[in-house]
C-alpha cells in the first residue's frame, strides 16, 4: 500500500504522431507524386488545403490555408482531391498496432494518439524501447513514417514528439521536464490557442517561465478553470490520465461553397444536407440529440 513517504509510480506515455498523415497516404499510393509538394483538398478558388505534405511546408503552405493562398505561395503545387476512407482504413492499421503493447490507447485524430505503458502487454524495458518497436511496425505494415515522443505525462509526451519530425525520437524525462517547459514560448503550450496566446502576451506572460512566475490566484483570476492546467504544466506537471475508449462528446460536417449562401432558401438545404451527414456517426453510435 502507497504511503506518503512513498512516490506515487512514474508513469510512462507515448505521443505518435504520423508525419504528414493524409499526404504521405497519397504520395505512398501514388508514387508519381514522391518528391513533390502536395496538397490534400480542394484546388478550386474557394477550396482549402486539408493536408500538406513536407515538400509543400516548405514554402509555407498548410492545413487550412485556402487553395489560392496555398497557390500563390507555391505554384508547383500539386492538389489531390481526400480518400477519407483510406485515411481512416490505415489508422486502423496504425492503431492495430498500438493494441499490441497496450489497451490504454487515446486517440487525438486519425494520425495522432496517446499511449500509456507503465504497464505494457509487451515489455521491452523502457518506454522509448517500445516507441522505438512501434515506429518501425508502423514503418514496415504501412509504409508511412511515425514521429514519438516519451514522457512521463502528456503534456510533455506531445510536446516531445514535435522535436524530431519528421520520422523522429525524443524522450523527455523527469529530471528535464521543468527546465524543458521554462523557455518554450507560450504559443506551443497544448491547450494554449492564438486567443489565450495573446492575452497571457498581454499580461506579459510569453514563455514557460513567465508562466511559472504567475500564482494560482492570478492565474484563476484571468483564465478561470484552465488555471489549474497552466500552473501545473508550467512546472512540467500534467496528471491528466490516458482515456481509453473516450466517449465521442461531438459530430459535425463541413465543407466550402462555391459562392456564399446568402438568403435563408439557399441556406436551409445546405443545412438540412450537412445536418443529415453529421447525424449519421451519432445514430451509429447510439449517441442521442440532447433537446
Amino acid at each position: 500500500m502507497e504511503t506518503a513517504h512513498q512516490p506515487a509510480e512514474v508513469r510512462r506515455i507515448i505521443h505518435i504522431d504520423m508525419d504528414a498523415f493524409y499526404a504521405s497516404v497519397e504520395q505512398r499510393d501514388n508514387p508519381s507524386l514522391r518528391g513533390l509538394p502536395v496538397a490534400v483538398g480542394g484546388s478550386r478558388e474557394r477550396g482549402v488545403v486539408a493536408a500538406a505534405s513536407y515538400e509543400a511546408r516548405k514554402f509555407g503552405v498548410h492545413s487550412a490555408m485556402p487553395s489560392v493562398t496555398a497557390r500563390r505561395q507555391c505554384p508547383d503545387l500539386v492538389f489531390v482531391p481526400p480518400r477519407f476512407d483510406v485515411y481512416k482504413a490505415v489508422s486502423q492499421q496504425i492503431h492495430s498496432v498500438f493494441a499490441r503493447y497496450t489497451p490504454l490507447i487515446q486517440p487525438l485524430s486519425l494520425d495522432e494518439a496517446y499511449l500509456d505503458v507503465t504497464v505494457p502487454l509487451l515489455n521491452r524495458g523502457s518506454a522509448t524501447a517500445i516507441a522505438e518497436e512501434i515506429r518501425a511496425a508502423i514503418r514496415a505494415e504501412t509504409g508511412l513514417t511515425a514521429s514519438a515522443g516519451v514522457s512521463y505525462n502528456k503534456f510533455l509526451a506531445k510536446l516531445a514528439s514535435d522535436q524530431r519530425k519528421p520520422d523522429g525520437l525524443f524522450v523527455i524525462t523527469p529530471k528535464m521536464g521543468p527546465a524543458f517547459v521554462e523557455d518554450l514560448k507560450i504559443g506551443r503550450f497544448h491547450g494554449v490557442g492564438p486567443v489565450t496566446a495573446a492575452k497571457m502576451n498581454a499580461l506579459g506572460i510569453h514563455t514557460g517561465m513567465d508562466l511559472r512566475e504567475q500564482s494560482y490566484g492570478f492565474l484563476a483570476e484571468h483564465f478561470g478553470k484552465a488555471a489549474g492546467y497552466y500552473y501545473g504544466v508550467a512546472r512540467g506537471v500534467d496528471d491528466r490520465p490516458v482515456e481509453a475508449d473516450r466517449a465521442r462528446k461531438s459530430v459535425g460536417a463541413e465543407t466550402t461553397f462555391e459562392r456564399d449562401l446568402t438568403t435563408w432558401e439557399e441556406v436551409a438545404p445546405a443545412l438540412m444536407r450537412y445536418s443529415r451527414r453529421s447525424g449519421w456517426p451519432a445514430r451509429e453510435e447510439g449517441t442521442r440529440e440532447e433537446r
